[in-house]
């Protein structure tokens, strides 16, 4: 089934879920692989295009439909949702400000399934402060000419281009530059080791005197800060929201599912036990709510509401805290068999832990979050 239009997003997804990324979830995990039959699948039915606009072949899609689509598949396997936010999050950036040679060679792409995307921002120097690069674009002839090292690229050689991060040839501006990953100069480097998010490929760059045409850079030239909070900021956190909403989901299915069929030999279930009825209560009450709050702050943001900024920033906090404790209370639930991998509850736990860390980390939200409301400057 091919998405027709926004109307049939979420039905294709459940589709997918179902026939493509459920049935490899775990093979994935355990394999460290890239999911690639899923994104065989999201080319072929237009699902790569979501955050495309429609008069470039794309969805149009919403910061309310990415929230949506990154839950879903959460709730089956968090490698596929963030492989699939992260190639969203390039997309929407390129949307934002598309040049003819955007729109042609990149926006029409993706919508036809041709182009992965991801983001290159993160650098060892700066950590989790992706938004204070280290590494430079110098301007020479037509082209920028980048050298340096990035960190942490989901997708990583599974991209056809990445969105760097870099300081702008203007003083004390940044830019945001598309790189193909073809082009010279261009490698990636060693093997994804992280405990959790198994598949979603993220590992190093090197960029050694790559030459990219100055139609490349995003925006009229030092327009990187601006475009992180307008753009990146607000597509990157509530996906990773959703996607951790989904993972507490994932976890409370898979725990209620056990607590209905684990039987004692008085033919009692486990779900008939009062305290596991009080965990299912505290499962479901709070993956409900993050939920909603998630999509609740997506509406305001793509609707422009006054304090949509700070909803945005603490759904992030808001489904990161909720992830690890339903995967926490999962794991008590299906006790033993939850500790090993029969079951799909250790999976989402490990997952689960990389949300609070995934920067803007959980405590820099926090510190934006109370400035905002006690009316300090950011920085």
């Amino acid at each position: 089934m091919a998405v027709t239009s926004r109307d049939n997003v979420i039905e294709v997804t459940k589709q997918v879920i179902n026939e493509v990324v459920a049935p490899l979830a775990k093979e994935i995990d355990q394999k460290r692989r890239f999911p690639k039959e899923a994104f065989e699948t999201f080319a072929s039915n237009g699902l790569l295009g979501l955050l495309v606009p429609e008069e470039f072949g794309g969805l149009g899609g919403t910061l309310q439909d990415l929230a949506e689509v990154t839950e879903l598949l959460a709730t089956s396997c968090g490698s596929t949702a963030m492989c699939f936010q992260m190639h969203s999050v390039g997309t929407a950036v390129i949307a934002s400000r598309a040049n003819d040679v955007h729109k042609e060679n990149y926006l029409k792409q993706i919508a036809q399934g041709k182009k992965i995307g991801t983001l290159a921002f993160s650098e060892s120097g700066t950590g989790s402060h992706f938004y204070i690069p280290e590494i430079k674009a110098n301007l020479k002839d037509d082209c920028y000419v980048l050298n340096g090292k990035k960190s942490f690229v989901t997708n990583g050689e599974h991209a056809d281009f990445l969105i760097v991060l870099t300081n702008s040839v203007l003083e004390k501006k940044l830019d945001m530059i598309i790189v193909d990953t073809n082009l010279p100069g261009v490698d990636f480097k060693g093997t994804w080791e992280g405990i959790g998010f198994s598949g979603n490929n993220s590992i190093a760059l090197e960029m050694n005197d790559v030459m990219v045409p100055e139609t490349n850079v995003i925006g009229s030239g030092g327009e990187g800060m601006d475009l992180i909070f307008e753009v990146i900021a607000p597509t990157f956190i509530i996906g990773v929201a959703g996607a951790n909403v989904g993972l507490a989901r994932g976890a409370y299915n898979a725990a209620l599912e056990h607590a209905k069929n684990r039987r004692y030999t008085d033919g009692r279930s486990l779900a008939e036990i009062q305290a596991i009825q009080f965990y299912l209560s505290d499962m479901y009450g709070a993956v409900e709510s993050a939920s909603l709050f998630n999509k609740s702050a997506a509406q305001a943001a793509v609707e422009g509401k006054e304090g949509a900024v700070l909803n945005v920033m603490q759904s992030k906090i808001v489904a990161c805290d909720t992830a690890q404790k339903v995967t926490n209370i999962a794991m008590q639930v299906c006790g033993g068999y939850g500790y090993t991998k029969n079951l799909s509850v250790e999976r989402f736990l490990r997952d689960a832990r990389a949300g609070s860390v995934m920067g803007p980390t959980t405590e820099v939200l926090k510190e934006w979050v109370g400035k905002s409301v006690a009316g300090i400057p950011l920085f």
